[in-house]
């Protein structure tokens, strides 16, 4: 069984998963849904009249992460859990999980048992978000995933935060989704909240122009340096996702003296906009 396409943003989680995406080479296909599932269990079945333990152990995370940091679970490395995978529980198709749980995750990488994979899974039109322990249905507010703004409170846009290049959906409720949503003069921004390495939260907020801090995302190509307190500039990873980010200069003619600039960041420790030194 196919893992479902997940709806999250997990940014540290991503760029941990991406280089192994590319190191892969023609193992991994890139697309809308990267790579496959394969059986969980890949022992043959044995001719012998002794018994053979299936238990499998479990080995607790510190993090709500839903992809494992060790990359690719692989026939040799586990057995069939036989569906007693509970709300939370590390799993690699829906076979692992409960009866009427999903399996919420990256095909091939692993993903947590969950009560919902996407909006569809949620009774009267509501949104799956993720809680911090698993995927659940929520109410549509502000800050939480998303895939339309009919999943939306009252007022909501569902609206991009982030472009993760087609390999996750960054998509959460918001105030607005372009800038004629805000009041005369102000800026639809995204903003994004670290709340660990593991799991970002995000919206889009109607800001003043030129108030978007060091470091905060911006649209690179929109209104970007209007958001931002200095300049917007392009943060590349891998080659496959560009952000805006906030930052002090966009080349050393920007920088006083014979400082020079440093290009903005993306990576395993976040956002890091462009600064002289």
């Amino acid at each position: 069984m196919v893992l479902h396409r997940i709806s999250t943003l997990s940014l540290a989680a991503l760029l941990a998963f991406v280089p192994t995406l590319v190191a892969c080479g023609d193992d991994v296909v890139a697309g809308d849904e990267v790579g496959s599932t394969t059986n969980a269990s890949g022992t043959d079945e044995s001719e012998s009249d002794t018994a053979v333990d299936t238990t499998t152990s479990t080995t607790e995370s510190d993090t709500a992460s839903f992809i494992g940091t060790d990359g690719p679970t692989t026939d040799a490395d586990t057995t069939t859990t036989g569906g007693l995978g509970n709300l939370g529980d590390q799993c690699q198709t829906e076979a692992d999980c409960a009866e009427d749980l999903f399996c919420n995750g990256v095909p091939g990488f692993g993903g947590i048992c969950s009560e919902c994979a996407s909006d569809s899974d949620c009774p009267d039109g509501g949104n799956c978000t993720f809680t911090g322990a698993w995927f659940g249905c929520g109410d549509g507010s502000q800050g939480q995933m998303c895939e339309s703004d009919a999943s939306c409170g009252d007022g909501l846009y569902c609206a991009e935060v982030i472009d993760l290049a087609g390999l996750f959906n960054g998509n959460f409720c918001s105030e607005c989704s372009e800038d004629a949503h805000c009041p005369d003069g102000q800026l639809c921004a995204p903003v994004v909240d670290f709340m660990n390495l593991m799991n970002i939260a995000g919206q889009r907020e109607c800001i003043d122009p030129g108030t978007a801090p060091q470091d905060s995302l911006c649209d690179a190509n929109g209104s970007g340096d209007e958001q931002c307190e200095g300049v917007c500039t392009v943060a590349t990873f891998m080659g496959l996702i560009e952000v805006g980010i906030c930052g002090e200069c966009e080349s050393d003619a920007d920088c006083m003296g014979n400082a020079t600039c440093t290009p903005a960041e993306l990576g395993l420790g976040g956002l890091s906009g462009s600064v002289c030194g």
